[in-house]
């Protein structure tokens, strides 16, 4: 058991992430042990008293927001906290919040350090594309298809994120497919406000593209 008051589980989560910050700018060895059991610690309470489902996306979002701006662990350290970052998030119960929680797991992949790359960001292209196009599968889970289009589109400027800040790989390709598939599912929408502004977000993402990337994406 974490030990935590179930009423107090949020603020006992924020304390241990920050205590690990503080702890991880220190940039010395047993400081890193003792940021590794804080983050270790946020994890017991992420697992063992958080049950409500939002309040499971907002506490694995923190997790993994923490431990992306850490800069100090060894990479035998900063491993197994990644990958248990992106285990959690596949576990969370709705496949929206998954698909949400996988997709942030990708920014540890590009900007996260460790000290085995000397403050420089990590830049693991292949795990960062891996990550993204695990999101997409799950993403072609979602049974409420406004829903469905919504992630698709949150997706899409993940990827054009990446692709701005130098991450080279994603290719127009990729880019084409989601756009297509976002085309292709978004007529069946129901009239709504939300459809509504799922249109204008989709439209000025593309606008973003063709102006940033000379990309177009001709309808067939």
């Amino acid at each position: 058991s974490s030990g935590i008051n179930a009423e107090y589980w949020d603020l006992a989560l924020r304390l241990f992430l920050q205590s690990a910050l503080i702890c991880d700018l220190m940039g010395i060895q047993t400081a890193e042990t003792i940021a590794y059991e804080f983050v270790s610690r946020a994890f017991a309470i992420y697992e063992e008293e958080v049950s409500d489902s939002k309040a499971q996306l907002v506490a694995i979002s923190l997790i993994i927001a923490t431990f992306e701006r850490t800069i100090n662990f060894s990479e035998e350290n900063h491993e197994p906290l990644r990958s248990q970052c992106l285990r959690a998030s596949s576990k969370l119960l709705k496949k929206p919040d998954q698909c949400r929680a996988v997709s942030l797991c990708a920014h540890i992949y590009w900007s996260g350090k460790n000290r085995e790359n000397e403050g420089s960001a990590m830049r693991e292209t292949k795990r960062v594309l891996d990550s993204m196009k695990k999101a997409v599968r799950i993403s072609n889970q979602c049974m409420e298809p406004s829903v469905q289009v919504q992630l698709f589109v949150e997706l899409l400027n993940k990827y054009i994120y990446f692709l701005d800040n130098g991450c080279t790989d994603v290719t127009q390709a990729m880019i084409s497919q989601l756009v297509g598939k976002i085309r292709d599912d978004m007529p069946g929408l129901e009239a709504s406000e939300a459809t509504n502004q799922i249109v204008q977000h989709f439209n000025s993402t593309l606008a973003y593209i063709k102006s940033k990337h000379g990309m177009s994406f001709p309808t067939s």
